[in-house]
């Protein structure tokens, strides 16, 4: 497989495979000028095109926060003949050949998945300026997908196009509400953060309706026609659309008991598919116990597993 450099400004660079069909996507946060707005650049062909959009958001520390998106190289089947495609997105610290991504992956990719993988560098504490750059990256890889799956009618596909699913850890599970709103797709939420981290001077935690949380921003907040179809839900009494005020698909939430960005309440009002792992830290691993450690990495793994089947 070639890789090709792409240059991006600032003298920034990312990867991309130019064996692949489908866009490879790369965004960063760059200070404009005031310092006052990000932009994030969307590798959206092969040629290196970029496209630049402005996000509002704070002043964004130097260096820049910089997300790619790249094909897994361990995917066995071809493009276009997968069950669906995956975002495995990383937490801080925690990159996606790390236990809980990387047998989450593997388990999929065995049932057919195809997995593209985020990469994200130069994260501030301050989440208010990282979250706005994962967002856009996230919706330049839904629509290079359902570009790709466009006109092609298979396994793959879904009533409403291709189809996709999202896991997050830690950091990217800040998404959810952007993906739930606007998307209404599947999500994985690996250790999310449901109580906020003192390091984060903007305090973000993923708001729950349920427990009388608003959506983070206005922008998050659910079109039109999202906002019928919740409505549509409720009259229909499907529990999750009329508790959580996200559209789509409830969530899988696994953490541990002993992560103190995990709250149990907050976690039972959000989705019932909540998979507890007792005394395990934000790694879902208990220290001084490996066998246990293992055991919990089974049985997350078998959980994505088994919450994927079920799309």
């Amino acid at each position: 497989m070639r890789l090709a450099l792409i240059g991006l400004p600032n003298a920034r660079q990312v990867l991309r495979t130019q064996s692949e069909p489908w866009p490879i996507i790369a965004c960063e946060g760059n200070v404009n000028g005031s310092g006052s707005r990000l932009t994030a650049r969307i590798i959206r062909n092969n040629s290196g095109d970029t496209q630049g959009t402005p996000v509002e958001g704070r002043r964004a520390m130097k260096p820049a926060v910089e997300v790619s998106i790249t094909s897994w190289k361990k995917n066995v089947v071809k493009p276009g003949q997968e069950y669906g495609r995956v975002l495995l997105m990383p937490g801080t610290g925690y990159n996606c050949d790390r236990p809980l991504l990387y047998w989450s992956a593997q388990a999929l990719v065995e049932a057919g998945w195809r997995i593209d993988r985020m990469n994200v560098r130069n994260a501030s504490d301050d989440l208010s300026t990282v979250i706005p750059v994962l967002n856009q990256a996230i919706d330049g890889w839904v629509a290079a997908a359902r570009e790709s799956g466009a006109g092609k009618a298979g396994d793959s596909d879904t009533p409403s196009g291709p189809r996709l699913l999202l896991i997050g850890k830690s950091l990217t599970t800040m998404t959810y509400p952007h993906v739930a709103s606007h998307y209404g797709l599947p999500f994985v939420l690996l250790t999310p953060v449901l109580h906020h981290a003192d390091f984060d001077p903007s305090a973000r935690v993923i708001p729950v309706p349920a427990v009388g949380d608003d959506i983070v921003a206005e922008s998050e907040a659910p079109s039109v026609a999202e906002a019928r179809a919740i409505i549509r839900a409720e009259l229909a009494g499907q529990s999750h659309a009329a508790s959580s005020r996200y559209s789509g698909p409830a969530p899988l939430i696994c953490a541990g008991t002993a992560d103190p960005f995990y709250d149990r309440a907050r976690a039972n009002a959000l989705t019932p598919h909540v998979h507890e792992c007792p005394d395990a830290n934000h790694s879902i691993e208990v220290p001084g116990h490996w066998r246990r450690s293992l055991d919990y990495l089974k049985e997350v793994t078998a959980s994505v597993a088994q919450y994927a089947a079920a799309l």
